[in-house]
């Protein structure tokens, strides 16, 4: 544990019960995200099923539309 992180827990326990229940419940909502399984959105399996479909028809971009998509992102 960091020492940010210690010293942060060590004021904490001084926080009203109210406040150390939202700071365990953000915490917790960061271990979920970190360690947990993610759940996907109807919108990230709609975008999965485009990705699924274009890989399927072989729909790649080409060496050179990467190329200037770069180009364009870089200028």
């Amino acid at each position: 544990m960091t020492q940010k992180l210690q010293k942060l827990m060590r004021k904490a326990e001084t926080w009203p019960k109210e406040v150390q229940d939202a700071a365990a419940d953000s915490l917790q909502l960061l271990d979920q995200a970190y360690s947990g399984t993610y759940k996907l959105t109807a919108e990230d399996k709609k975008a999965l099923a485009r990705s699924a479909r274009d890989v399927r028809l072989k729909r790649f971009a080409s060496e050179k539309d990467i190329a200037a998509f770069f180009a364009r992102a870089r200028s």
